[in-house]
């Protein structure tokens, strides 16, 4: 069994504020990415813009997986 003391829980939620308060002072959060055949080999991008790419390659990715797993089907039928 825990036992949790108020005190420790009031420091705690003051450390995370100001932890939180620091980030939304510094500049945008990036994100330094390697590809090792491309052009410029090091590059930094916005993390926002690096997760809305993500999430498109993953859409991207999910139809073609959906399109091949009914193709896949197709032929089982056969």
């Amino acid at each position: 069994m825990r036992v949790i003391n108020l005190d420790k829980n009031t420091q705690a939620e003051a450390t995370v504020e100001s932890y939180l308060g620091s980030f939304s002072e510094a500049s945008p959060v990036t994100h330094k990415s390697y590809h090792e055949l491309a052009d410029t080999p090091v590059v930094e991008v916005d993390a926002l813009a690096q997760l809305q790419s993500n999430i498109e390659m993953l859409s991207d990715l999910q139809s073609r997986l959906s399109f091949v797993m009914r193709e896949v089907r197709y032929l089982m039928k056969v």
